[in-house]
């Protein structure tokens, strides 16, 4: 069992989100908060090859991604800075890097290569198909059964929260004594996919502050992994990785990631 670095990256900018496609993309929104502006860019999944980088619209900062199907990406507006609700749908063709279509009704779902959106027309609402690639209407229903959402999460492994107690019983004799002496502030982040364990937690260094480590160790003890993600800040971070499949992403200072193959 061994892990392998396939990548790093950062572009120094906020990093909001990390979204790996059904087609071993991975695509990237990074946020300027100063500036007001949302760029989204595009890697192949496994190398980290370059795609596209710093797409951008008309409207720079109030828009983001709804949903990725086939190689297209649904972008959406909001009804208001200062509202969350969604509003409108751009489909935007990762192949192509072209916007295919755009529509100013609310998107709903996508299925079987159609998108559901909802219509309110003279204070009606229902709900209209559209087709995938094309945005042309293929039908109007009151009703579509949404099942078999198009996000495919059964894959993914987000960690949980343990405290010191327990990570004492979980973790390896060798772990224990390795970081038996360090001071964690709050809990300790764990997860465990085939045979090893993944720690992340945050220890106060000779400063005072925090430096968030990452360690993912065999069930014999063995420490397969050490990432230092963050130095000398002074909160604690939100979740510092994922799981999908046999990759396993880690977030670097907040606006960078790194890529790790799991091999079993």
């Amino acid at each position: 069992m061994k892990i392998k670095k396939l990548y790093k990256y950062d572009r120094r900018r906020q990093l909001f989100r990390l979204l790996p496609t059904e087609t071993n993309k991975l695509i990237i929104e990074e946020r300027d908060l100063n500036k007001k502006e949302v760029f989204f860019s595009c890697l192949e999944l496994h190398s980290g090859k370059k795609i596209f980088y710093d797409l951008q619209f008309e409207e720079k900062y109030w828009i983001g991604i709804k949903v990725i199907y086939k190689d297209v990406i649904y972008f959406h507006r909001f009804e208001r800075p200062d509202l969350p609700n969604h509003k409108g749908i751009i489909a935007f063709d990762i192949k192509s890097q072209t916007v295919l279509w755009e529509n100013q009704n609310n998107f709903l779902f996508i299925k079987d290569n159609k998108v559901v959106l909802s219509v309110n027309e003279y204070g009606i609402t229902k709900k209209c198909v559209v087709h995938y690639l094309t945005g042309e209407t293929e039908t109007e229903i009151s009703e579509y059964d949404s099942t078999s959402e198009n996000e495919r999460l059964s894959d993914y492994i987000y960690s949980n929260k343990i405290s010191r107690q327990l990570f004492e019983e979980i973790a390896h004799t060798a772990l224990k004594k390795k970081i038996d002496r360090i001071i964690i502030k709050d809990d300790i982040n764990f997860a465990q996919k085939y045979d090893l364990h993944f720690f992340n937690f945050h220890k106060i260094n000779s400063k005072g502050r925090f430096d968030n480590v990452f360690y993912a160790v065999s069930k014999e003890g063995k420490i397969i992994l050490k990432e230092t993600l963050n130095e000398n800040i002074n909160r604690i971070e939100p979740e510092s990785f994922f799981i999908k499949g046999n990759l396993l992403f880690l977030l670097f200072n907040n606006s960078g990631f790194g890529v790790y193959k799991i091999i079993y």
